[in-house]
């Protein structure tokens, strides 16, 4: 007769929960939690409401000017919270010795560019694997440890990351439905695009990411209007197809997504936008600078 199987440990120990209840009571503000852990500021209070429940109490007192740990809250924290951090620490231990051995993974946003592709080619066969990015969440994949370097849209001024390299220079082009008359013109000014509907990157991306990408007003100071909003570039670019919207892109990157059903024309009014290599601090792949000094030899 076999022995019985063991019950697992700690079956019922909600991981997820205790982890945002660990970020929340660091940062005290949901907005700020749902950042930092790549997730909808709903999910979190989702989250919260679910641990509160599983607890049977309030861990957190909520106005509309603050949120503060009750009693209760303060006192999981004293346990939680730290033991998350050695959790956090032993884990990104474990994946930096693994990443001595195992490939670079590069994020890189709407296409892989030439430059780029060079460099990976120019490499041993299976020391790099391509991860692709969401054009509305370029950090999270990189902050989570998904990914080494992230080859992205300029800016970032993430904590905990840090910037290698900034290249790739390009003016912004506007994608418009083939079949409406704007699409017979050989560029738009920039102030004409407030009587266009536009289509934003929608997701987890910091504001100031966002308004550089997908700016509010035009240069003399007209609103710009974003009706849609997308998760990947293709969905947007599905959006236009079959819309009146329009969507902002640089000039390389409409060389990547022909579609005999889309124009894209230039914006010369637009501040131009640029790719930046970014990787973690303190979390350097052994590639990562060799990759990033033949990018710079692609580039220069």
């Amino acid at each position: 007769m076999e022995p019985p199987t063991p019950a697992p440990l700690l079956p019922e120990l909600p991981l997820q929960e205790l982890e945002c209840f660990s970020v929340l009571v660091h940062e005290l503000h949901f907005g700020r939690t749902a950042q930092r852990l790549g997730l909808s500021q709903g999910r979190v209070s989702q989250l919260i409401k679910r641990l509160e429940s599983r607890v049977g109490a309030p861990v957190f007192r909520r106005t509309s000017r603050r949120v503060e740990p009750t009693a209760l809250g303060r006192a999981l924290a004293e346990q939680v919270v730290p033991a998350f951090e050695r959790l956090r620490e032993g884990y990104d231990a474990a994946r930096a010795r693994a990443a001595t051995a195992g490939p670079l993974r590069l994020g890189f946003q709407c296409a892989v560019y030439e430059p780029v592709a060079r460099v990976i080619a120019g490499l041993p066969e299976g020391t790099t694997r391509l991860v692709e990015i969401p054009w509305a969440d370029p950090f999270s994949q990189l902050a989570r440890g998904e990914v080494d370097l992230a080859i992205v849209l300029a800016p970032c001024r993430e904590p905990g990351l840090e910037v290698l390299m900034t290249f790739s220079r390009q003016p912004v082009y506007v994608a418009v439905n083939a079949a409406q008359p704007l699409a017979g013109a050989a560029a738009v000014d920039a102030e004409e695009l407030a009587a266009l509907p536009l289509v934003e990157p929608r997701g987890p991306a910091p504001e100031y990411w966002r308004q550089a990408n997908a700016p509010r007003r035009t240069p003399g100071g007209l609103a710009l209007s974003y009706p849609a909003g997308a998760v990947t570039l293709q969905e947007g670019l599905s959006m236009v197809a079959s819309t009146r919207h329009g969507l902002l892109l640089c000039e390389r990157s409409t060389s990547y997504v022909q579609r005999p059903d889309i124009r894209y024309l230039p914006v010369p009014g637009l501040a131009p936008t640029d790719l930046v290599v970014v990787q973690r601090e303190g979390r350097a792949h052994p590639l990562a600078a060799e990759f990033v000094g033949l990018l710079h030899g692609q580039v220069d």
